[in-house]
């Protein structure tokens, strides 16, 4: 299990310094700061790893993960009428009311 310990950290590193910039100019474009797009990097990055994986994958910050989250986003602010701050909470869990 950690006998590629070494190559796991170094290439989680590489990884992130790659991924870092891209993060960071996706949180400012978003609106809601270079914060909000390190925590989004963040999570993509653990929960890809934690539910998949495959020896050549990296999960983080792309376009295509950009399109996919911006049509969920959007949805859950157009229930809270546009207002942004009562949307966010909203973003990070996922409940049903039905």
């Amino acid at each position: 299990m950690f006998k590629n310990i070494k190559g796991d950290v170094l290439g989680g590193l590489t990884a992130g310094v790659a991924a870092l910039p891209l993060a960071l100019a996706f949180g400012v474009q978003s609106g809601m700061g270079a914060i909000a797009g390190s925590y989004g990097a963040i999570f993509i990055g653990f929960f890809g790893s934690l539910f998949s994986g495959t020896n050549t994958q990296v999960s983080g910050p792309t376009a295509p993960m950009t399109a996919v989250s911006m049509v969920m986003i959007a949805g859950i602010v157009q229930v809270y009428e546009g207002d942004l701050s009562k949307a966010l909470p909203a973003t990070f869990v996922s409940i049903r009311n039905d």
